[in-house]
């Protein structure tokens, strides 16, 4: 997949293209409705994508807690490419840009696009404000020769889905419901760091994941996961136990994701994982020492195993 940074007209297209524009931040199922509508019809059109980074809320608000995002980065990449996007033009959300009036946003930065078509969802807002709604896109578009094709919500027992609701059911550790609404296990994808080596001396060897800091973090807790290697050279899967927590019995400060591989035996520093959350086990406690919290990390391991049909 092509990606496009813009900071604020894209450049030209020399070929003709579906357009969905919206923030994406998940990826879920309410987005890949929408994917799936411009996916009709494309003909000769490739399929592209207009997302904004950072988060608008987080742009214009400040909001820290929109620094963090549900599919950061090469993460949004993946998902759109897994649902057919050929390119993604990037836009730098700032201040400046949002003052952008809805008649420029349409006829300086969409009409180069060589657009089929405009595929966002019914509670899509642009321009200066977010004041235009989707009948102004609808009008401003036609001037253009340019369909609109407006996607409704889609619901999961009545509620809409929404990146929201995704983040508050993480929040609460709920990550078989946030996985309902993702259409798939919520993951977390960073590099293996050295930690302080306590798993091993304990008989759970653990790898420690870094560089976090921008994926909305799920509850703490003790999770069963579905861990994955992929380099260039070599993909791996295993099945295991993460905790997402500070670490209370050893005193511990800082946040920390360390993922137990069942199986595994080696080395991983500096290995890429992608930890997948299926179910939460228990809330992360702070133990009297260190061998009653070795003899609950294998009451964890034995759980999950069974559950996975292990043991």
């Amino acid at each position: 997949m092509e990606r496009i940074p813009v900071t604020s007209a894209p450049p030209r297209s020399n070929e003709p293209l579906v357009l969905a524009i919206g923030k994406f931040d998940g990826v879920h199922i309410g987005h890949q409705a929408i994917l799936r509508h411009a996916r009709e019809d494309l003909g000769q059109a490739r399929l592209a994508v207009m997302s904004f980074w950072p988060h608008p809320v987080y742009a214009l608000t400040g909001n820290a807690a929109y620094t963090r995002l549900l599919t950061p980065g090469d993460e949004k990449l993946r998902q759109l490419e897994r649902q057919g996007v050929d390119r993604f033009f990037d836009v730098h959300f700032t201040a400046e840009y949002a003052a952008t009036p809805a008649e420029t946003f349409v006829y300086e930065h969409l009409a180069p696009l060589q657009l089929q078509r405009v595929v966002v969802g019914e509670d899509f807002r642009f321009g200066q404000g977010g004041r235009a709604t989707v009948e102004d896109l609808q009008r401003l578009c036609g001037d253009l020769g340019v369909p609109v094709t407006i996607v409704g919500p889609v619901e999961e027992n009545g509620v809409k889905v929404s990146s929201s609701q995704v983040r508050r059911h993480l929040a609460a550790g709920r990550v078989e419901a946030a996985e309902a609404l993702l259409g798939r296990p919520y993951a977390l994808v960073g590099n293996v760091v050295h930690g302080d080596a306590r798993g091993r001396l304990i008989g759970f060897p653990t790898a420690n994941l870094g560089g976090l800091e921008s994926f909305v973090m799920p509850q703490n807790g003790v999770y069963a996961a579905s861990i994955e290697m992929q380099s260039e050279d070599d993909t791996r899967h295993w099945f295991g136990v993460v905790n997402v927590g500070t670490r209370p019995t050893v005193n511990g400060q800082d946040l920390r994701v360390e993922a137990h591989l069942f199986g595994f035996s080696g080395d991983l520093y500096g290995q890429p994982l992608r930890v997948s959350f299926l179910r939460r086990v228990r809330d992360e406690q702070k133990f009297d020492g260190v061998e009653a919290l070795t003899a609950q990390i294998g009451h964890d391991v034995d759980f999950v195993k069974r559950m996975l049909g292990m043991l």
